[in-house]
């Protein structure tokens, strides 16, 4: 079925996401705070919005994906959405903010909370998972246009998909975190490299260590999931409760040196990198 739906946020995930939208069919209006970013998924068939509430008006369904929590309340204070128009929120922001988010929605605005697993080639195929929060009547409303992104599946009520979405990536983030110190000491012992890669994917840490050893052997490696983001989200599993002396607080102290350090735009695994040569510097 053919909606009409508002993409607000194209930044490395929404883009794909929005002209996947875009190639089926839909009536996709699209915003950006850096315009120019829309340009791809107009050439895909999208209509550029030139404000935000632009992009809103008339439209069924608004999804939102953008950086932090701030960006997701900012921008939705500002708008004024039609009565019955269902709001899916995307992006990585806590189960705290999807409450406060509720609370200044209008009661006749249903809303989802769909943080996505997955990175820029998941987004591009449609591959994505989708931890969908929220009624089933609600879920079930949006599943149809979520589908087009990946798979769906509804794991609770409404703040539960950014809970759990919180969960897949302190574990995901830790582990780069804890491969690198691993290298780290690897290197202090006089072992090789390779010998220790060899060697740890025996381990548990076999599936991050076969994504991550072929990036670090790169000289240069795009962007898929950027270091600032990931210490935001251990940034938002701390304040969500996770232990303020635990390994959690650990890994997001050595991903904010890195971030401060200048390297909050590189990908993820440049934690890694400046793990196991105790350097700060940016990569390439």
């Amino acid at each position: 079925m053919q909606l009409r739906i508002a993409f607000l946020g194209l930044g490395r995930m929404g883009l794909p996401m929005a002209i996947r939208l875009a190639r089926a069919g839909h009536d996709l209006a699209v915003w950006n705070r850096t315009a120019d970013r829309a340009a791809e998924a107009v050439a895909a068939g999208a209509h550029g919005a030139a404000s935000a509430q632009e992009a809103v008006a008339g439209r069924q369904l608004v999804i939102t994906m953008l950086s932090d929590p701030g960006a997701v309340l900012g921008l939705l204070d500002g708008l004024t959405l039609d009565p019955g128009t269902a709001l899916v929120e995307m992006s990585t922001i806590g189960p705290d903010a999807v409450a406060e988010l509720r609370k200044r929605l209008p009661a006749e605005v249903p809303l989802v909370d769909a943080p996505v697993l997955g990175s820029v080639p998941q987004a591009q195929s449609g591959a994505l998972h989708i931890f969908a929060g929220g009624s089933a009547e609600d879920v079930a409303r949006c599943a149809p246009v979520l589908s087009e992104l990946g798979t769906v599946e509804h794991v609770g009520a409404l703040g539960d998909g950014a809970a759990v979405k919180l969960v897949v990536n302190v574990a995901t983030i830790n582990s780069a975190v804890l491969l690198g110190e691993a290298l780290s000491l690897a290197t202090r012992l006089g072992i090789a490299r390779e010998t220790a890669f060899d060697a740890l994917s025996r381990t548990t840490l076999a599936p991050i260590t076969g994504v991550m050893r072929p990036r670090l052997a790169a000289s240069h490696q795009p962007t898929l999931f950027a270091l600032g983001h990931a210490e935001k989200d251990l940034r938002l599993a701390l304040e969500a409760g996770a232990r303020p002396d635990g390994v959690i607080a650990a890994a997001r102290r050595a991903l904010a040196e890195g971030r401060d350090a200048g390297l909050g735009d590189e990908d993820v695994s440049a934690i890694i990198r400046t793990l196991a040569e105790g350097s700060t510097r940016p990569a390439g």
